[in-house]
């Protein structure tokens, strides 16, 4: 499927970075987005982590990305919009130098890309008709209801329901097309983090919709604890330290939390000291 680019503030188009990675010929992809001024970041489009208003690049990833960015020389973001499905792909194919999406550190996609350490962390929950008819709370009580579920392509929360034995998936390629599937019946529930599904409903106004309570998924005995970060590709290793050393000072500073809070994250949301990548590649 084709995916659309979509240039960002100010600038009149998008432009494919063409840049390598921090070894080899081409040199260090930090250096290079420092000399010519800007640096292209690959979104899916889902609001509050990372989506545009009024034309404009916005949300939770692309505040902390600006502030980081800015602080290593760069001054200009580039967004190129794609399916969420298609951000580490496009990521590995050079549409982009890094993804701003706010998308979780599984151990799969870090056999594809690299994380930075996590920025924010966040429960999962399901968008069901008012009153709940199904009484569900997690995926296993899903499974057992029988009810479709709708999914994100490529997100975690298709990837922990089939763990959970959900059978009834449907992929929507947006958030508002799991409205539209939700008034229509097609799907009887959709699975997201708590605070996108939050935000779904503070911008629809007497949808006949409610949210179940927050949950975090077990698998194997295993709690899925949900943490978003940047993602690079693997040869770019001086980007991601760079970006990690910023990111740091705005944990250590109370930065992030003021970044963050105006998309509804909360100071529940600030990932605790002992939370590493590392630890989440592992599963």
């Amino acid at each position: 499927m084709a995916a659309t680019s979509t240039a960002l503030l100010g600038c009149s188009r998008t432009e494919p970075s063409g840049t390598g990675g921090d070894a080899g010929g081409a040199g260090n992809l930090l250096e290079q987005a420092k000399e010519r001024g800007y640096l292209t970041v690959g979104f899916a489009g889902e609001a509050p982590y990372a989506y545009q208003d009024g034309g404009e690049l916005t949300g939770q990833a692309p505040a902390v990305h600006r502030e980081i960015w800015k602080a290593l020389g760069i001054d200009e973001l580039r967004g190129v919009q794609v399916e969420f499905g298609q951000l580490i792909p496009g990521l590995n194919a050079k549409r982009f130098d890094v993804v701003a999406a706010g998308m979780f550190i599984l151990p799969e996609r870090c056999a594809q890309a690299q994380f930075s350490e996590p920025v924010y962390v966040a429960p999962q929950a399901f968008l069901v008709p008012n009153g709940n008819p199904q009484q569900i709370t997690d995926y296993k009580s899903v499974a057992s209801s029988g009810i479709t579920l709708g999914v994100m392509p490529g997100a975690v929360e298709g990837i922990h329901a089939k763990k959970q034995g959900v059978t009834k998936l449907v992929e929507v390629a947006s958030q508002r097309d799991a409205l539209s599937a939700l008034k229509a019946n097609r799907v009887q529930a959709f699975a997201l983090t708590s605070i996108s599904l939050r935000n779904m409903l503070e911008q629809e106004q007497d949808s006949g919709l409610t949210l179940t309570e927050p949950f975090t998924p077990v698998i194997d005995g295993k709690e899925q604890l949900g943490a978003g970060a940047a993602v690079f590709r693997k040869e770019n290793n001086a980007m991601r330290e760079a970006f990690n050393g910023e990111l740091a000072k705005l944990k250590e500073s109370g930065k992030l939390l003021e970044l963050i809070q105006p998309f509804g994250f909360g100071p529940e949301t600030i990932p605790p000291a002992d939370l590493t990548t590392e630890k989440l590649c592992q599963g």
